[in-house]
């Protein structure tokens, strides 16, 4: 029998180095930045926080056999210097960079008089390398090959202008001969999606854009994935699931976490507690405790969110609930008052009434005050979804009642 790892071995939502037993393939995103990685150009990597970008990258860089070091663009901010942040990650603590040197010389007097001991010095600068370069190079001394320098966490300087320009100058600096000879290239990896438009809008860096090539989008995983993300996790904690419950379960966690790679691994390890708790036996009513400490663990505060949004009374009908419960049924990104009309009509047939339902306003509403729940697109009279975590929240928290369609929240004491 195999020893049962203990949870946190198994499921690592905030672990940075490729968990290699829980990684999910993902056949087309691995293959198009392994072409691009190979490509003689740099590469924009870039999808929502949490979708698995880090282990991506990592595991494509390490089955390629490309050798590469991460700088962080947190860091970058912080010290307000890309540059400075590249050499702190290429030169080795303690490396030692002479500055110049001291010559003392001493003084031949007269025949007249004794040698004597006159001395003076002279202080002489060393002509320096740039910083960059020589970071470069000594990176270039470790393997003739194709070498990787990953910029993580872009949207930690998006909106830096001094920073986007410095990494725009690094790009073409790439381009010159003394660097080129490094064989270096650039993987810049966040969430933004506007960079190659941010580029190519900034004055004097048209050129920028040409030579990074935006891979695809890494986006969320299907439900395909999450089920197979459960099945490794849940064999090596020795759990027995199978058939049509690993199914529905599977759909459960898909469907709350939306499939964002970090949630799934973050709601997985509230259930496994659960699980453990019960004595390593799943069972479905093990789903609303785990609903409740993944609640409680990451959205909280969306919870707040909803709460402040849903209506303040009991009333018949409670209009603005089954909209944003319905919101939650919404798959595409931008939706407006037509699309939540027919979700209503469907959900709530019976509480249809004759005149008009409002929802134009009531969406509205939910895109003002000091925490909204959508954005408005003012163009087209469209909205979306203001953070991926209100909609989980919405998923988790509410249900609607099939005898009395009335929307319901659930009630979260423990």
């Amino acid at each position: 029998m195999s020893v049962r790892k203990e949870i946190t071995e198994v499921f690592t939502p905030r672990q940075g180095e490729v968990n290699t037993e829980m990684y999910v393939k993902r056949p087309l995103h691995e293959k198009s930045l392994a072409r691009s990685l190979k490509r003689n150009s740099h590469t924009l990597l870039f999808g929502d926080s949490g979708n698995g970008k880090s282990w991506l990258y990592k595991k494509v860089l390490k089955e390629n056999e490309i050798p590469y070091v991460v700088a962080n663009c947190a860091n970058a901010s912080r010290l307000k210097s890309i540059t400075q942040e590249i050499c702190n990650c290429l030169i080795e603590p303690g490396t030692v960079t002479k500055l110049g040197f001291s010559e003392e010389k001493a003084a031949e007097v007269s025949a007249y008089f004794a040698k004597g001991g006159l001395k003076h010095s002279g202080n002489y600068d060393v002509s320096q390398e740039e910083p960059l370069l020589k970071a470069f190079k000594m990176f270039a001394d470790t393997t003739p090959d194709r070498k990787i320098i990953v910029l993580d966490n872009l949207e930690s300087i998006f909106y830096s202008k001094e920073l986007m320009d410095e990494l725009a100058d690094i790009v073409i600096l790439l381009d010159d001969d003394r660097y080129a000879a490094c064989n270096i290239n650039i993987l810049i990896v966040g969430v933004p999606n506007g960079v190659l438009q941010y580029f190519s809008e900034t004055k004097n860096l048209e050129s920028v854009s040409n030579r990074i090539q935006e891979v695809e989008k890494v986006a969320s995983l299907d439900s395909g994935q999450v089920m197979e993300i459960i099945r490794k996790g849940f064999d090596q904690l020795s759990i027995k699931i199978t058939g049509q419950t690993l199914m529905d379960l599977s759909g459960h966690v898909w469907d709350v976490t939306l499939g964002i790679a970090q949630r799934v691994h973050e709601y997985c390890e509230c259930l496994a507690y659960e699980v453990e708790d019960n004595e390593w036996k799943f069972e479905k009513a093990l789903l609303q405790s785990a609903d409740l400490s993944w609640l409680k663990q990451g959205l909280r505060q969306s919870y707040q969110v909803i709460e402040a949004h849903l209506n303040s009374r009991e009333t018949a009908v409670a209009r603005r609930n089954q909209v944003i419960y319905c919101i939650a049924k919404i798959r595409q990104h931008q939706f407006d008052s037509n699309d939540i009309d027919a979700l209503i009509r469907k959900e709530f047939p019976s509480s249809i009434p004759v005149t008009n339902m409002g929802i134009g306003s009531i969406l509205g509403e939910l895109a003002k005050g000091g925490s909204p729940l959508l954005n408005r697109n003012e163009k087209n009279n469209s909205y979306s979804i203001r953070d991926p975590r209100y909609l989980m929240c919405i998923r988790v928290a509410l249900y609607k009642d099939q005898g009395s369609e009335k929307v319901i929240k659930k009630q979260f004491s423990r």
